[in-house]
C-alpha cells in the first residue's frame, strides 16, 4: 500500500526556548510516526519530563489500537469485519461495535449531505481502480453498472442490525482515517495527556497547546505547488480535514482523473482543488471534506453556509479561493 502524500503540509511549533524558558525545561515533545491505511499517521505529545515513560507506553498503546482499528475498517482485509460485511448482507453490532458504530455514522453523514458523501460508494472506486495501482478511465458501460450497486438508502439501520442487498459494497475509505484519529485523541485525552496533535495524511486532531504553551499553529497547503502554503490556522480542541485532488489521481487523454468521484455521476467532476473543513471531530470533517468536494465550490459553499461549518475551498484552472465567515479566525 502506498503512502498518500499530506494535504497540510506544515505543522509550525516554535522549538526555541528563548522567550518560555521556564515552561520549556519542563516540557517534553514526543513524537512518533507510524504507515496506516496509506498514509503516515503521526503524533505529536507534549508532556512533563517526569512522565516520559508513561506518555512512552500510550503511544505505544494508541499505536497498537490505530492497526487493530485500520484491519477492521479496511475493506482491503481479506480477513477484516468490513469485507466480512461486504460479502454478505447483515451486521449485528455484535460483530464488532466499532465497526458497526462508524458505518451508522456514515450513513448519518451521507443523509446529512444528500448522498454526496456516500460510502456505497466502493463499486465504482473499483471500476476506476483507484484501489489498485493503475487507475484508469472505465468503460460506459462498466461505469453505468456500477452506478446501479451504489446508493446509501439501500442501507437500513436498527439498534443492533445493519443489513444492504450483496451487491452494495462499503468503502469507508472517506471517514475511516478521521475516525481513527479520533480513536487515538480518546485514548490520550483518557490517559490525561491534553496536550497533543496527531495528523493521519491530513486529517489533524489539535488538543491544549504545543511545547510553547501556545495554541498549534497548521499551515494549509497550496494545491497547485507543495512548497507552498496558503494560511496558517492557529487552534486547538478542534478538527482540520483537507480533501484535494491531489491525494490520489492518473492523467489520462491530458485531463486530470482524482479518486474523488461524485456518487451520482460515477465521474471525478468537480471543479474544487482542495477544501478544508473545521470540525469538533476528525469523523466528521473527514465525511464533510468529501461531500463539499464531490458537490462542487458552488453548491458546496453554500452547504457549509447552510449548515454553520467552517471552511475553505480553493477552485478552478486559475485557482479562486471561497472561505466562510469565521475560517480564519
Amino acid at each position: 500500500m502506498t503512502m498518500k502524500p499530506s494535504f497540510i503540509i506544515h505543522i509550525l511549533t516554535i522549538m526555541s526556548c528563548a522567550a518560555a524558558f521556564s515552561s520549556c525545561t519542563r516540557k517534553i515533545s514526543l513524537e512518533h510516526t507510524e504507515i496506516a491505511l496509506g498514509t503516515y499517521v503521526k503524533t505529536i505529545v507534549i508532556t512533563e519530563k517526569h512522565n516520559r515513560d508513561e506518555a512512552q507506553g500510550t503511544i505505544e498503546e494508541l499505536y497498537d489500537l490505530l492497526f487493530t482499528l485500520e484491519g477492521v475498517f479496511d475493506y482491503r482485509n481479506q480477513d477484516g469485519e468490513l469485507n466480512r460485511f461486504n460479502t454478505g448482507e447483515v451486521l449485528h453490532r455484535s460483530d464488532h461495535i466499532p465497526l458497526f458504530e462508524l458505518v451508522q455514522e456514515s450513513m448519518e453523514y451521507a443523509d446529512l449531505t444528500d448522498g454526496y458523501f456516500d460510502p456505497t460508494i466502493l463499486p465504482l472506486m473499483q471500476v476506476w481502480g483507484f484501489d489498485t495501482s493503475s487507475p484508469r478511465i472505465p468503460q460506459l458501460e462498466v461505469l453505468e453498472s456500477a452506478l446501479d450497486q451504489v446508493g446509501y438508502k439501500q442501507v437500513s439501520i436498527d439498534a443492533d442490525h445493519i443489513r444492504k442487498p450483496e451487491y452494495v459494497q462499503l468503502d469507508l475509505s472517506g471517514i475511516a482515517k478521521g475516525k481513527l484519529v479520533d480513536a487515538v485523541s480518546d485514548l490520550l485525552r483518557d490517559g490525561e495527556f491534553n496536550d497533543f496533535l496527531v495528523d493521519a495524511g491530513g486529517d489533524i486532531y489539535v488538543s491544549g497547546r504545543n511545547l510553547n504553551r501556545r495554541k498549534w499553529r497548521v499551515a494549509i497547503q497550496d494545491p497547485l505547488n507543495r512548497d507552498n502554503y496558503i494560511g496558517i490556522l492557529e487552534k486547538s480542541g478542534t478538527a482540520i480535514v483537507t480533501s484535494g485532488d491531489y491525494e490520489n489521481f492518473f492523467m489520462g487523454d491530458g485531463t486530470r482523473y482524482s479518486h474523488l468521484l461524485n456518487p451520482f455521476t460515477g465521474y471525478p467532476d468537480s471543479d474544487i482543488r482542495s477544501v478544508t473543513i473545521i470540525a469538533h471531530t476528525t469523523a466528521f470533517g473527514d465525511a464533510i471534506a468529501t461531500a463539499v468536494f464531490t458537490m462542487g465550490s458552488r453548491e458546496g459553499y453554500q452547504f457549509l453556509l447552510d449548515r454553520g461549518i467552517e471552511g475553505y475551498i480553493i477552485y478552478g484552472e486559475q485557482p479562486e479561493s471561497l472561505s466562510t465567515p469565521h475560517f480564519w479566525d
